[in-house]
């Protein structure tokens, strides 16, 4: 088929590349007529929001997408500092009377995401090293990662970026969760005792890190000896961050309302993740 072929095709279907993806056409079932209402009240939900965060958290974020669901819009909002994180709330909408209702979230959501990027700084250089073997895969094959925009638009498992996002509860890690909330300015190295201390009583798979890479040719699909070879290429490299990792090579297409690949090979969840210990 032509290119022009391809992409109507694709259309239809609701794929797109993934290089070409910022979250558009990102939805949630019967949310079109609370998408349209966010349209208008933009302004007022992310004020509303940025409060939520402020008096509940005490922290600063920035909205990045809103996005129409039943009688409510979901908010992605990416921290605006340290501890970094991804994460979504849900504000209640009344269409009815055109009245923005109160911000709330899934028990544990926000939480299990500041945990994830106090994770992040606990492990700072570990996770770099982790950014520095992504972008070597993507040098060395025919990959890419997703979007900054929609990783902003479509991500809120907690800390995020173009190549992985991880997800911990902060159950898993009270005592560097509610040292935080005690102290926004608690030191690096203070989160990373209180951190190893939970992480040592756990079994190791107590933060979920996902990577995630796309293949760049529009339109291909991911093949088993790539996936294979770069799972080699992982176990091989030392000094990344501890957790339980599962390694993805996704297709170029995504399916725009839910930002899946349309197939993918690598790690099988719950059989074959990769545990690394500290």
């Amino acid at each position: 088929m032509s290119n022009e072929t391809v992409d109507k095709k694709n259309a239809e279907d609701g794929y797109m590349p993934v290089q070409d993806y910022t979250g558009q056409g990102y939805s949630f079932n019967n949310g079109d007529k609370t998408g349209e209402f966010a349209k208008k009240h933009r302004q007022k939900i992310i004020d509303k929001v940025n409060q939520y965060f402020r008096d509940k958290y005490g922290l600063n974020v920035q909205v990045h997408n809103l996005v129409g669901a039943k009688n409510a819009v979901v908010a992605f909002v990416e921290s605006r500092q340290e501890p970094k994180f991804h994460t979504s709330v849900i504000v209640g909408v009344d269409l009815q009377n055109q009245k923005v209702g109160d911000v709330g979230a899934y028990e544990g959501v926000v939480e299990g995401a500041i945990t994830s990027g106090l994770y992040v700084m606990a492990y700072e250089k570990e996770f770099q090293n982790l950014d520095t073997f992504c972008e070597q895969i993507a040098k060395k094959y025919p990959v890419m990662g997703m979007r900054e925009e929609a990783v902003n638009n479509t991500m809120d498992s907690g800390y995020s970026t173009p190549f992985y996002y991880t997800s911990t509860l902060d159950s898993f890690f009270p005592n560097a969760y509610n040292a935080y909330t005690v102290d926004h300015t608690i030191s690096k190295d203070k989160v990373h005792n209180l951190i190893s201390s939970d992480l040592f009583k756990q079994d190791f798979n107590t933060l979920e890190i996902s990577l995630t890479f796309y293949i760049k040719k529009r339109y291909d699909n991911p093949n088993q000896k790539m996936a294979d070879d770069i799972i080699r290429e992982f176990n091989q490299t030392t000094g990344l961050p501890p957790g339980n990792y599962g390694i993805f090579i996704q297709s170029n297409e995504v399916l725009k309302r839910t930002g899946t690949a349309k197939s993918h090979k690598g790690t099988i969840t719950g059989k074959t993740d990769i545990i690394v210990k500290p």
